[in-house]
């Protein structure tokens, strides 16, 4: 019993005394009254329980009721308390003695003499539960473990602190004394030494350790050298097969057959254990090598679909719990020296989040800039050429720090992740780390002046006068020549001035007119809306049979295709951009349906649309091209269906 007098303790130690977990709460009162008596003078702690013994008994038995560690209940005799943990100790009691007597068989109901009710015990299969079970073992005595073992081994009782280690060491014992037993050393090293031919001497030292010093077997066992695993299998396997030719085995035997198959269960348990964690070894090292390949950027929704060189999953060679892990310890700072993580986060405007190994930060934007140059230029000059063909200029044109300005806002709408890594000092901080090392970039050093970050148009290497200079060069001579294009720019100013007041009278402008302006697209002529409507439809419907999948309906291949190209996670902000992107399309059909037929409306004529408007600056930033075309197509017959 314990030093301190507690009502649980005494509770128990009765259970056992009487070899009964159920008992009168009088009878223990009158118990617990007398022992304290007896035992106050040597133990001060038991006072407690000498006067009004029977009414503490009852108080403390309610609150042991409450907690769920014994429960009361009324008989014809009187009230009566039940201890479920009397199972419990019976069983470890039993263990207690294997211990000092190798040769007795396992626990189980029968040879306890007792029967533990059915809540309080818990069945599982040595082949089919058991391995489920230690992946996810329970963190109570109770239940009690029934083991049922196959080929008719028949079961023993366990309590779950004795899984895996204590059973494993019983199991050792068990196996020691049987090659104790009989001259079955000799026999069973004979019996293997085909089997170890080269490795005799090594056989001999297993044995023998097993014999000497057998919980260093069981280290071995669990370290599942190539060795180990093999003695262990053919020594367990050697061994049933000896036992199984036996018709009646005596109890010894029986227990004999059941370590064995213990032996043999962990044997392949450890073994599989080690392979799957070097299994997870090499997909970790694969993961982190990931990270040093092009795009260099990738969110999680990539992370997770990342396969090795056979294009199977690493999600499933490391758990989901692993590759959390992995991501928390190389994304935090490295302690003392505080150098920053080996994995950074960039975050974008709209919440994203971007994984870059710090390594390739400074390549990546590099690259970076090298493919959204192009798109910049290009968008520049289409646009500086529309101004100054209709003898217009913008702010940009003629001023250095609002042409900064136009290169951030493209660079913020065509060029997502560079936009992020440019207005994050990480960059800067990973370039001072880095420099005149091993790993840093020479080339870096252009991003950088005076401690800061250089000017978008020098990053670009876009000149606002040579661009200008560009886009001059593309117009027509006459641009050029200041009397021709003052003249011209008068009548373009003439022109305009009468389209507007003939707008404001209903009147229509020619097509010839229209088309020398380049103003609004010309209008063909138009159809009773009703018949169009229709033809449309019925044109759109056919498309739609097309384009989706079986099983799938328009509304739901639509939401498929946009979790592909619309990966954000904050659900606000992915919704915002699903309805920018909706708005696109429902303007740009607007403008494109005055000139759809039905003649003309085909899965050709829809694509290049889709094509036309996902090649738009505001989408070109977006993933999963093929996604978002048919993504475009479909919405478009939506609206068309719904008009």
């Amino acid at each position: 019993m314990s030093s301190v007098a507690d009502l649980y303790t005494i509770l128990r130690f009765y259970a056992n005394k009487t070899q009964s977990p159920i008992f009168l709460v009088d009878d223990f009162s009158t118990f617990l009254e007398k022992y304290a008596k007896r035992h106050a003078a040597e133990r001060p702690d038991m006072a407690i329980w000498v006067e009004n013994t029977a009414v503490k008994v009852q108080d403390g038995l309610t609150g042991l009721s409450e907690n769920g560690k014994c429960t009361l209940s009324n008989s014809e005799r009187g009230q009566t308390v039940s201890v479920g943990f009397y199972f419990v100790d019976l069983v470890q009691h039993a263990y207690k003695a294997i211990e000092e007597m190798s040769e007795l068989p396992f626990p189980e109901e029968s040879s306890l003499k007792t029967v533990i009710p059915a809540d309080q015990i818990r069945n599982l299969n040595l082949d089919l539960d058991f391995g489920a079970y230690l992946a996810t073992p329970q963190d109570t005595p109770l239940p009690i473990i029934k083991l049922i073992f196959p080929e008719g081994a028949g079961t023993i009782l366990l309590v779950s602190s004795m899984i895996p280690r204590k059973i494993l060491e019983i199991a050792m014992l068990k196996a020691r004394h049987h090659l104790r037993s009989h001259n079955n050393k000799e026999y069973l090293t004979h019996k293997l030494l085909p089997t170890f031919q080269g490795k005799e001497s090594m056989l001999k030292d297993a044995i023998n350790q097993l014999l000497v010093r057998p919980f260093d077997s069981m280290g071995e066992l669990e370290k599942a050298g190539d060795f180990s695993y093999t003695f262990w299998a053919y020594l367990a396997s050697l061994i049933k097969n000896d036992l199984r030719k036996k018709g009646d085995k005596l109890p010894e035997e029986v227990a004999v057959m059941q370590a064995m198959q213990l032996i043999e269960f962990f044997n392949n348990f450890y073994k599989g254990k080690i392979q799957r964690e070097r299994e997870t070894e090499t997909a970790i090292k694969n993961l982190d090598l990931y990270f040093d390949k092009p795009p260099y950027y990738f969110t999680m929704d990539d992370i997770v679909l990342f396969t090795d060189t056979k294009g199977v999953p690493l999600l499933g060679q490391y758990s989901k719990e692993a590759l959390e892990e992995f991501i928390r310890s190389n994304s935090a700072k490295s302690g003392s020296q505080d150098l920053l993580p080996n994995l950074l986060i960039i975050r974008g405007l709209n919440g994203e989040r971007w994984y870059v190994k710090k390594t390739k930060l400074l390549v990546l934007c590099i690259k970076l800039l090298g493919e959204a140059r192009p798109r910049i230029k290009n968008a520049l000059t289409q646009r500086w050429f529309k101004l100054m063909s209709d003898f217009r200029s913008d702010a940009p044109m003629e001023d250095d720090e609002a042409f900064e300005r136009e290169l951030f806002e493209l660079t913020e709408s065509s060029a997502p992740v560079l936009s992020a890594i440019l207005n994050d000092k990480t960059l800067f901080l990973v370039h001072e780390e880095m420099e005149g090392t091993e790993t840093g970039v020479p080339e870096a050093s252009r991003l950088f002046y005076k401690g800061a970050f250089a000017p978008l148009s020098d990053l670009y290497l876009l000149s606002r006068k040579d661009l200008l200079i560009d886009v001059r060069m593309l117009l027509p001579f006459w641009y050029s020549t200041p009397i021709l294009s003052r003249l011209i720019a008068f009548f373009r100013g003439f022109g305009k001035k009468k389209r507007r007041k003939a707008r404001s009278s209903n009147a229509v402008p020619s097509r010839d007119t229209q088309a020398l302006i380049r103003e609004e697209p010309v209008e063909a002529p138009k159809v009773k809306g009703p018949d169009r409507k229709t033809e449309l439809k019925k044109a759109a419907r056919f498309i739609e049979k097309k384009l989706i999948p079986a099983g799938f309906t328009l509304d739901g291949y639509l939401s498929d295709l946009e979790e592909r190209w619309n990966r954000i996670i904050a659900p606000q902000a992915k919704a915002d951009l699903t309805e920018d992107v909706n708005s696109l399309i429902r303007d740009y059909l607007r403008k494109t349906a005055r000139t759809l037929r039905a003649a003309t409306f085909t899965s050709e004529r829809i694509e290049e649309l889709a094509r036309t408007l996902s090649e738009s600056p505001n989408l070109l930033s977006l993933p999963s091209r093929d996604s978002l075309r048919l993504y475009i197509q479909l919405y478009m017959i939506k609206l068309i269906l719904k008009s």
